[in-house]
């Protein structure tokens, strides 16, 4: 091969993979295996199959990037804008939401530790009075079961919180 044609592994390897348009020409595959000619069929399909190639833009977030907003743009009247003013929208939607459930969860919370407060303070204050009026094996009981139920149900709920925040890194 003493043409001075790229190597094609040497663009692959290339840092800057990026190719323009105007530098990309369509073959068709009949005029390829023209071209290839006497290349055993085995081979010539082998080297079909390297030089076709399939190009696919894959992005990740809520915009497409530049080139295709300006696509858009030649497609439908103030394209990229009305893409633009959609995921804008969206992420204004998308706050409020988690506003609203923060919000929600901060006062389902607050209500369920003042909920455990008063029903300690309930059985604690039914144990006392046991206690006093000497039923004390009674009170014992009812006084143990009243605090150990409280710890049981803040333990479980300070694991449950943790494995919550590991699933979610």
């Amino acid at each position: 091969m003493s043409e001075n044609r790229p190597n094609p592994q040497d663009e692959l390897e290339n840092k800057d993979n990026s190719v323009k348009d105007s530098e990309l020409e369509e073959v068709p595959v009949e005029e390829l295996e023209t071209i290839l000619g006497d290349i055993p069929d085995e081979k010539k399909d082998r080297i079909i199959r390297y030089l076709t190639m399939t190009i696919r833009t894959v992005f990740r977030g809520p915009l497409p990037p530049p080139d295709v907003l300006r696509e858009y743009d030649g497609i439908i009247e103030d394209g990229a804008e009305r893409i633009f003013s959609m995921a804008e929208k969206q992420s204004e939607h998308r706050i409020s939401i988690e506003k609203t459930a923060i919000k929600e969860e901060l006062n389902q919370s607050s209500k369920g530790q003042w909920f455990g407060f008063i029903l300690g303070l309930i059985g604690l204050g039914l144990a006392t009075l046991l206690a006093m009026y000497d039923h004390e094996v009674v009170a014992g009981i009812f006084g143990s079961t009243t605090i150990i139920g409280l710890v049981t149900v803040f333990v479980i709920g300070k694991r449950s919180q943790t494995k919550d925040l590991e699933s979610k890194q």
